[in-house]
């Protein structure tokens, strides 16, 4: 049983969403599949803040302080993971200047109502990454997205290496690997190797349909084109790739998917591919560092995309500082504002994470049709 796709209980994040409501049978939260076949449709976005999980990651200590590429992922027993990549630990000062403290190349936070607990490798005196590779002491991992089937999570782990070149961008992605963890406990039990190549990424978003785990990339370490594979649920051996026509064995990253226009679909190096308003959905910032957020339409996971709509401009944007990293969990839908979007906000000077380290923590809105 994939849980994104048939989970629908009442979830802890109603506490968080209280916060923002005049009283509970106002609003509640539900953590659902998303596809709200039955919605009106419209091309217009609206928007709002989600303050509630801005404060809930307002951390001061005691775990996660700071990190990016968040993705979530619902687990069975109403908690949600929440996935960083290269995540702070260690103290914030109330005024938010950051005194040092470690950083990590990925955390795993679990989210049980209002509380956080950050899940890391090592010692709080000599802490390491939550999951590293099996085979290297010097490449490291990202996370991508993931799901649970049975009583596993899965979850895309996307291979870094340093190349000593380029400043704070001086990494190539190497490739994708699989890895198994254990319910509830969220202990690693199991990794293989997915993809070897610094070509192409997968793994960057997953959409679950029937009995196929659509698994998504982007052709070069910071996006640009898209690819789509499938995985078979009932047999995770069975891999295909979409080579512009129909399914082939294998993964491979020999075709891209298309704009209408039968154009290369351009997107971020991170992106999220959901079902909205009985349409295939697909969010992305415009490029890299686009301060444009922009929602794509298709009759099919594999597209061809179509009416991009712009969805959201991140203020952050200007000087040092830049946003990336946008991506939609359309397993969190507040019932009057639409699902729950993030994007990492970071800055090209690096001790400026020092001075005030809400720069390097994710930003949340919700999104919804204007006529939802």
């Amino acid at each position: 049983m994939c849980l994104k796709k048939s989970i629908l209980t009442y979830s802890a994040l109603s506490v968080l969403l209280l916060l923002e409501s005049c009283s509970k049978d106002e609003l509640e939260a539900e953590v659902v599949q998303a596809d709200l076949k039955n919605s009106t449709s419209s091309s217009a976005i609206q928007t709002s803040t989600a303050p509630a999980f801005t404060q809930l990651f307002e951390t001061f200590g005691g775990g996660w302080t700071g990190g990016d590429g968040a993705y979530s992922i619902p687990l069975p027993d109403g908690r949600i993971l929440w996935t960083f990549g290269d995540s702070f630990l260690g103290t914030v000062n109330p005024d938010f200047s950051r005194p040092g403290g470690p950083l990590i190349n990925n955390t795993f936070v679990i989210q049980d109502g209002n509380q956080l607990e950050t899940l890391y490798g090592g010692t709080p005196s000599n802490p390491e990454a939550y999951v590293r590779p099996w085979d290297s002491s010097t490449d490291f991992y990202w996370p991508g997205d993931g799901t649970v089937i049975g009583d596993r999570l899965y979850m895309f782990m996307l291979r870094i290496r340093l190349t000593g070149e380029g400043g704070p961008f001086g990494f190539e992605h190497i490739g994708t690997d699989l890895a198994v963890f254990s319910l509830p406990d969220l202990q690693l039990i199991h990794q293989r190797e997915i993809a070897r190549t610094t070509e192409y990424l997968m793994g960057v978003s997953i959409y679950e349909e029937d009995d196929w785990i659509y698994v998504y990339g982007t052709y070069s370490s910071f996006g640009k084109d898209a690819l789509v594979a499938r995985v078979s649920v009932n047999d995770l051996d069975l891999i295909q790739h979409w080579n512009g026509d129909g399914w082939q064995s294998g993964f491979d990253g020999d075709a891209f998917m298309l704009t209408e226009d039968g154009s290369n679909l351009k997107v971020s190096n991170m992106f999220s591919v959901f079902r909205y308003d009985g349409k295939y959905r697909l969010l992305t910032q415009q490029d890299f560092f686009s301060n444009r957020i922009m929602l794509y339409s298709s009759d099919s996971p594999t597209g061809p995309w179509r009416n991009p709509v712009l969805v959201y401009e991140t203020p952050e944007t200007g000087d040092d500082v830049f946003t990336y990293n946008a991506s939609c969990h359309p397993h969190i839908i507040h019932p009057e504002k639409g699902m729950l979007v993030t994007y990492s906000v970071n800055s090209f000077d690096f001790w400026d994470l020092f001075e005030d380290a809400r720069l390097y923590r994710p930003r949340f809105f919700w999104m919804k049709a204007a006529g939802d």
